[in-house]
């Protein structure tokens, strides 16, 4: 029942209604929700209907208060009905205030708000959203990865003082998973390289007769260039990606911040074990990258060409007669080891708190790797060919 009361001369008009109470007074309409707010709720259908008719009444105000007793039950419908009050007072340019609300209230009204706003955003405004906030991240692009590879510096000096809290024993299995472990897919790739190269060159030498200059082809291509190069993309895929799903796991687990708590230095007890594990593990896999993929070519050339493998082996060692050959490859491994190596760190150190970014960190490790090994690689044959070293 509707009922009208007056205080200290004010007009104050009180509607009550089961389930909620509409108080008009001073310019302002209180609205308070209580009761069970249920789709199952007999009375649901009456109190919207009683709602529009106070709605109506209410044309005059300009602001609007919303709060809920302690003890009101609710379900969805209630998530409804108080966004669709909120949107459509919003939309007559009226001001709503919230009072209290329970929390999951509070958490579902967010979550439909935002994604109304989503859904009302044209391509052109998701498109300058994102350009906005690459924006405003553009300084962690470049302050975040200068501090990072500053603490890794720091670090470094720290181990060869004798300060550092790097373990011995973390750096010795990190050279087993980066080494030795790696050398079943270094081989399979090393040799299936060589392999192609013979076939690919012995094509075009064939035209003009010099087929056995196929061993010439393999043997510098392979440690000139394409040994560092396999083996950087194949440990910034298997090794690289590692780093960042370990490292990001951890920080997901929060260990990183228990150990900032505890006051051990994340990068030299994680970080530098890895990364100088890979940096010494890269030039040995090239190494063994050049010799395998050497042999993938003197497979070729001894089945297929029907060379013998003695004459395949002197002609491979007179094209490599200037150490320079091998050592540019050992020289650049070096590079792409310390790039993986710290990319993958760093990644996975700043990986989010949650499965999707990490899986995005990873994928992000892999990807800026052999970006920067592409890069690196072609800065050292330009200043090869500049300092005339080739």
């Amino acid at each position: 029942m509707d009922k009208i009361s007056h205080s200290n001369g004010s007009d104050k008009r009180e509607l009550s209604i089961p389930g909620l109470e509409w108080t008009k007074e001073d310019g302002e309409v209180l609205i308070s929700l209580s009761g069970s707010w249920s789709l199952s709720c007999p009375e649901r259908q009456r109190v919207l209907r009683r709602w529009q008719s106070l709605i109506r009444q209410a044309s005059d105000i300009e602001v609007f208060r919303i709060s809920c007793t302690e003890d009101i039950a609710w379900d969805t419908s209630l998530v409804i009905f108080v966004r669709n009050a909120i949107d459509g007072f919003e939309s007559e340019k009226k001001k709503v205030h919230l009072g209290f609300l329970p929390e999951g209230l509070k958490t579902l009204l967010i979550i439909s708000k935002e994604r109304k706003t989503n859904q009302g955003k044209t391509e052109l405004e998701d498109i300058a959203d994102d350009l906005e906030k690459f924006t405003a991240d553009i300084p962690n692009y470049f302050v975040k990865p200068i501090e990072f590879i500053g603490a890794v510096i720091i670090a470094s000096l720290e181990l060869i003082s004798g300060k550092s809290v790097m373990r011995f024993g973390d750096f010795i299995e990190s050279a087993r998973k980066c080494g030795a472990s790696a050398l079943p897919i270094v081989t399979l790739i090393s040799f299936l390289t060589g392999l192609t190269m013979a076939f690919v060159g012995s094509v075009q030498l064939e035209k003009f007769n010099a087929k056995i200059y196929v061993a010439d082809l393999v043997s510098l291509a392979m440690v000139r260039e394409m040994g560092a190069l396999m083996v950087g993309i194949i440990m910034a895929g298997r090794t690289g990606a590692s780093f960042a799903a370990e490292l990001g796991n951890m920080k997901l687990n929060e260990e990183i911040d228990s150990m900032r708590t505890f006051g051990i230095s994340p990068i030299s007890f994680l970080v530098l074990p890895r990364a100088l594990a890979l940096f010494l593990m890269t030039p040995l896999l090239t190494l063994y990258a050049d010799i395998v993929g050497i042999l993938g070519g003197l497979t070729v050339g001894t089945v297929v060409m029907n060379f013998s493998a003695v004459h395949y082996l002197e002609q491979t060692q007179s094209a490599l007669t200037h150490m320079w050959e091998v050592y540019s490859g050992v020289t650049k491994s070096l590079i792409f080891g310390l790039i993986i190596g710290l990319v993958g760190c760093y990644k996975g150190m700043n990986s989010g708190r949650d499965s999707a970014a990490l899986g995005k960190s990873v994928t992000s490790a892999v990807v800026v790797s052999i970006t920067f090994i592409i890069v690196a690689d072609a800065l050292f044959e330009t200043i090869f060919s500049y300092l005339e070293l080739r």
